[in-house]
């Protein structure tokens, strides 16, 4: 698992759920082994190139997050699913971006819709965007620990190795040095 062959939808569904480096590696691995699906889109939906690119990005996120959550249901391929996830991002950023908008909502009915508002996606949107700043702010060190954390799941022992500390305990205590910080500088915004 993990080489350069192929990985299995079964290898990158456990590699997903279980975190840590295992995660990492396979999400490199789909962002290299998906990126043939960038002209396609681009072609079948019109959007430019930077535009499908960051789409992608985003798709290859939201795929990582629904199979480590277990949303992803297993009724299809992953690359199947995935391309849909990342087809649907390029079609809203296209409808988005067009100059010829048109309001449908005069002629649909309201529904209750359970998912995320896009009032509320765009707010976790800029959440995140903040987010990185401040990480940028805190430095290399503390970045690496509290994305390998808080976004790869790696656990102490393992954070404690990849930034050369002795044991879990000094990577524990690194962390939460890292998240007052991270903290402080967000209030100070």
């Amino acid at each position: 698992m993990g080489n350069s062959t192929k990985w299995s939808d079964e290898e990158l569904i456990k590699a997903f759920t279980e975190g840590g480096a295992l995660r990492e590696s396979a999400t490199t691995h789909i962002m290299t082994d998906f990126i043939h699906y960038v002209p396609t889109v681009v072609k079948k939906t019109g959007l430019n190139k930077n535009a499908a690119l960051d789409a992608f990005t985003d798709a290859i996120m939201d795929l990582v997050d629904q199979v480590a959550d277990g949303r992803f249901k297993e009724e299809s391929k992953l690359s199947s699913y995935f391309y849909k996830i990342f087809y649907f991002k390029c079609i809203d950023l296209f409808r988005k971006n067009s100059t010829n908008k048109i309001d449908y909502q005069k002629e649909l009915p309201e529904q209750v819709d359970t998912k995320l508002s896009t009032t509320r996606t765009m707010e976790i949107k800029e959440e995140m965007i903040n987010l990185e700043k401040y990480l940028k702010l805190i430095g290399a060190p503390c970045r690496q620990i509290l994305i390998d954390w808080g976004y790869w799941g790696y656990n102490m022992a393992d954070i404690a190795k990849r930034i050369g500390l002795k044991n879990s305990k000094q990577a524990k205590d690194r962390k939460y040095k890292c998240l007052q910080k991270l903290r402080k500088l967000m209030q100070l915004n």
